[in-house]
């Protein structure tokens, strides 16, 4: 068994304006430099400049190093040559040792060992263009911190997580600040991989990976590599390469001896650098909230999600701008998801950040505001943003001047809301007779009648009231629950009068209280259910939502796909405002007393309940998440790895959903035909899963043995090559298991080997609640790099 060894090497470009050594500055001199410092001639002894020095030590101190007391100045031996206009004084100064940083990568933690941190000077990076390989010496000169850790990560993926952690520590420290910090980052990385538990004799070194994603692709493309030369006998010889991201593959820069480290040598007479008291100072009183505890006290103090806080807190200038906004009156919840879904969308497209933005803090809470008092409504809102965005004008301003304040005063709609009601006698006949289509044509007359400007859902609230009427409505999917039964004693798909009639011999004392309208979504069994079906459910229950005349919504459905729907329900309306109970029945009606009874109490459950997704089988209250159906009968239903039953939380849609059925019946096609759901099994081949990639699938969804393992011995049962080919075809594997339990790639080596070829573990979630995200995240992502976030952020954080 090979076991990878990858250590990196990172360059931080600290942009002090004045060079590493002396108080030359480049303006000044010139990167050769007029002083005798910079040329490293004469008796002065170099003084490490103190912009640099602060700057240095305090990230030095936020990554946890040993601070190495009046270090020595010595000269680094492995710094190339530069040409004579450029020269270097070649210095260098360990600052601190034995530190470290935790990452995580797919739900598991890792230890990063630091085991040093110098400052030099910038040496220069080598640019790629075409075939030709150039040196760029821009920055020659300038202060650097070389970052060197120790061979603790495994995969590319690790390395690139750890990146992304670095540049957000360094961004919350603001010790770079006016350019993105990964524009100052550049990596080197080591790569062995030796037979365990063996050490690896050399490493190949890439070289100048000027972007984190290069430096996932570099890693993990180097390691296929020298994989295939140990399988075939051959020897990986020590070398550095270089990434070419035209043909994806590492090509041979030039040949390296086996241990080829820097190496340093002390500058004899020269008293080693001492810190300052400014320094030392703060050191002693650093308290920077780095990003992982602020995500954590954000997820405690406003409670957000654990994605909203990883989204707030991936920038220090979004983190500040958010609890600057709650400051100021935005509640958090709103502030957070109109910032995800909208605004920082926005900043991005104009070439905004939360520091430059004309929609400062003070402009986005009064936006919220009004929209809290129900003077805008959403759309408004968004129009209000951009036109702040756009036009740099207080957005009262704005509202007022272009007639987009709401009619909010009760009293006022009231009356009007009566006017049209005594207006229109047969359509209010029509209404309290159990017709509901009547009231889009009255909201319709009220909007008219205030210019367009009254609050929508006042209009239907106060129109509800004084009509005395509140609805559910009741949809079919199908199912045994509206179905009959044929002569040769099979079930057949039922049609709206048996719905009707199921709910109407189940009405009692509810008749004078509530109304229904029955729609006829499908015709069909659920095991019939295809994209087009859920498409045509998900907008009808949009619409009823919109409308505003819906207190509940009922969805009688089949009990086949019951866990595929009921999931995708939670993922899209989990906190609409509206409760969307799912009713299935074991029998149709006529053989038992089940589906009348099912369908009695689930309409009372969406009259009692304010918000939520529900499902009700055989007598029962159900979470729609991890419902599993595991035998036919009244217990035929259970929820996995749920303590407490979970209807409502945080949905995936940030407001309303605002895509046609057709646009939906789309998204949910492509979404099927890139997916498959696997059960992974004794013998399965590898081959089945790359032919199933050359036919378009890069969704795959797999069912593991216990906690997440599957077979890794090498042959044609192997899932190791599927896994070879998914990477070149970057496809995704999101992994559940066959059993109830947890996920968690631990505890086994095969499980380990998952997690290093990149599987996801959805950690206590079902196939099917997982299958129902995948589907949910396809209708509202705007890219595929959305839906993978979407899938990985599966919160809540846990159904246990």
């Amino acid at each position: 068994m090979l076991k990878s060894y990858i250590a990196l090497e990172v360059r931080i470009l600290l942009l002090t304006g004045v060079k590493t050594f002396c108080n030359c500055t480049y303006q000044d001199n010139g990167m050769l430099g007029s002083c005798p410092i910079c040329r490293g001639e004469g008796t002065l002894s170099p003084q490490l400049n103190q912009i640099a020095a602060r700057k240095a030590y305090t990230i030095t101190k936020a990554l946890n190093c040993t601070i190495v007391k009046n270090p020595p100045y010595e000269k680094n031996l492995s710094t190339p040559e530069l040409p004579p206009e450029y020269s270097l004084s070649r210095l260098s100064l360990k600052l601190g040792t034995d530190g470290f940083m935790d990452i995580v990568f797919h739900r598991r933690r890792k230890h990063i060992r630091i085991a040093e941190l110098r400052i030099e000077e910038d040496a220069g990076r080598l640019t790629h263009s075409g075939k030709e390989t150039r040196m760029d010496y821009t920055t020659a000169g300038m202060p650097s911190l070389r970052l060197r850790t120790e061979a603790d990560f495994e995969i590319g993926e690790e390395a690139e997580v750890f990146l992304s952690d670095l540049r957000r520590r360094l961004q919350y420290l603001e010790v770079i600040p006016g350019v993105p910090v990964e524009s100052v980052i550049r990596c080197n990385a080591h790569v062995a991989l030796a037979p365990y538990p063996e050490e690896p004799e050399g490493y190949v070194k890439l070289r100048n990976l000027n972007s984190f994603n290069f430096v996932r692709k570099a890693i993990n493309t180097e390691l296929n590599r020298q994989e295939e030369i140990l399988e075939h006998g051959g020897t990986v010889l020590p070398e550095s390469r270089i990434w070419n991201e035209t043909k994806n593959t590492t090509e041979s820069f030039q040949k390296r001896k086996l241990e080829n480290r820097p190496k340093f040598t002390p500058l004899e007479k020269v008293p080693p650098f001492t810190p300052g008291p400014e320094i030392l100072e703060a050191l002693e009183t650093f308290t920077v909230e780095l990003p992982e505890p602020r995500r954590n006290r954000v997820m405690s103090q406003y409670g957000l999600t654990l994605p909203q806080a990883e989204f707030i807190c991936d920038e220090k200038s979004r983190a500040d701008y958010f609890e600057k906004t709650i400051e100021l009156g935005g509640t958090p919840r709103e502030t957070a998801q109109w910032l995800s879904s909208f605004v920082i969308k926005e900043f991005k497209r104009l070439q905004f950040t939360p520091i430059t933005a004309p929609l400062t803090p003070v402009r986005f809470a009064s936006i919220l505001k009004m929209l809290s008092e129900r003077r805008i409504h959403s759309g408004i809102a968004k129009q209000t943003i951009t036109a702040v965005l756009e036009e740099n004008k207080d957005p009262e301003l704005i509202v007022k001047e272009r007639g987009w304040e709401q009619l909010t005063d009760e009293k006022v709609i009231s009356e009007i809301v009566h006017k049209i009601i005594e207006e229109n006698p047969l359509e209010v006949k029509r209404v309290r007779e159990g017709d509901a289509r009547p009231i889009r044509f009255l909201t319709g007359r009220i909007m008219r009648e205030t210019g367009g400007l009254a609050e929508p859902n006042m209009v239907k609230q106060i129109l509800r009231e004084q009509l005395s009427v509140s609805l559910v409505y009741v949809l079919s999917m199908g199912g045994a629950i509206s179905g009959r039964i044929a002569e040769d004693g099979m079930v057949e798909s039922g049609d709206e009068r048996i719905l009707k009639e199921l709910i109407h011999q189940r009405m009692n004392n509810l008749e004078s209280k509530i109304r229904f309208e029955s729609i006829q979504v499908g015709r069909l069994l659920s095991e019939e259910i295809i994209p087009s079906d859920w498409a045509a459910l998900i907008t009808t229950i949009t619409e009823r939502i919109n409308s505003g005349t819906a207190n509940g919504i009922v969805v009688a459905h089949g009990t086949d796909t019951l866990p595929y729907t009921a999931p995708l329900l939670y993922w899209l309306f989990a906190d609409a405002g509206v409760p969307i109970v799912l009713a299935a029945s074991s029998t149709a009606p006529g053989t038992s007393n089940e589906a009348a009874e099912t369908m009695e109490m689930a309409i009372n459950l969406a009259v009692q309940e304010k918000t939520g997704v529900y499902v009700v089988h055989s007598g029962r209250v159900l979470s729609p998440l991890n419902l599993k159906f595991e035998r036919i009968g009244s217990d035929g239903f259970r929820n996995w790895n749920m303590q407490k039953a979970i209807h409502y939380g945080s949905s995936l849609l940030t407001g309303l959903l605002e895509a046609d059925q057709y646009v939906v019946t789309q998204l949910l096609e492509e979404a099927a035909n890139a997916m498959c759901v696997i059960r992974i099994y004794p013998g399965l081949r590898s081959d089945y899963l790359t032919a199933l990639m050359d036919q378009g699938v890069r969704y795959f969804f797999l069912e593991l043995y216990d906690t997440g393992t599957a077979g890794f011995r090498e042959g044609p049962y192997s899932l190791k090559r599927a896994f070879a080919m998914g990477r070149k075809k970057q496809a995704r594997f999101y992994c559940t298991s066959q059993q109830e339990g947890l996920v968690d790639f631990s505890g086994y080596s095969t499980s380990k080997e998952l997690w290093k070829e990149g599987a996801v573990p959805m950690g206590v979630y079902t196939t099917e609640t997982v299958v129902a995200r995948f589907l949910a995240a396809s209708i509202i992502a705007d890219s595929e790099q959305e839906r993978d976030e979407l899938m990985e952020r599966a919160g809540p954080e846990s159904l246990q």
